[in-house]
């Protein structure tokens, strides 16, 4: 993205919901270009998000299991179900023909932390990463062209 100005509200996830950034631009709000957004509101969106009703077709509709499969006990399956969840929040994105491939994978390098790093290769594009660690309780989000960088 070549201009902060650009691309979408930059949402960051918190316990509450989400909060955007406003770097002092005379209330422009941090923007940020790619699939981020559009990625976590459909991770972490639960199934029967009130909002559906605007849709009528269902796979318009969203809402996931990947926050679930994140509260539920650390063991090999439960990182399983989180790659599968993750893939299958995303699946959209491969009928909408935004991206090509997803491809999730999930671990659980020490204690009551688990990760998962989900690669989106848009068609004819260079792929975008996201990083989701949890924390605990809270999930924090990491990318490899974070908005931060662009203040």
């Amino acid at each position: 993205m070549a201009d902060r100005y650009q691309g979408d509200p930059k949402m960051i996830l918190t316990e509450d919901g989400s909060n955007f950034v406003f770097p002092g631009d005379g209330g422009q709000p941090l923007m940020d270009a790619g699939l981020e957004n559009a990625a976590l509101i459909s991770l972490f969106t639960e199934p029967g998000w009130a909002g559906n009703v605007l849709f009528q077709d269902p796979d318009e509709q969203i809402g996931s299991g990947y926050e679930a499969a994140g509260r539920a006990t650390i063991t090999l399956s439960n990182l399983n179900d989180l790659e599968n969840e993750a893939e299958l929040a995303l699946k959209w994105m491969i009928r909408k023909k935004i991206a090509s491939r997803i491809k999730a994978s999930s671990g659980n390098p020490n204690g009551n932390v688990r990760i998962t790093e989900i690669v989106i290769e848009p068609p004819g594009k260079d792929a975008e990463t996201i990083l989701l660690t949890k924390y605990g309780e809270n999930w924090i989000n990491q990318t490899l062209d974070p908005a931060y960088k662009k203040v």
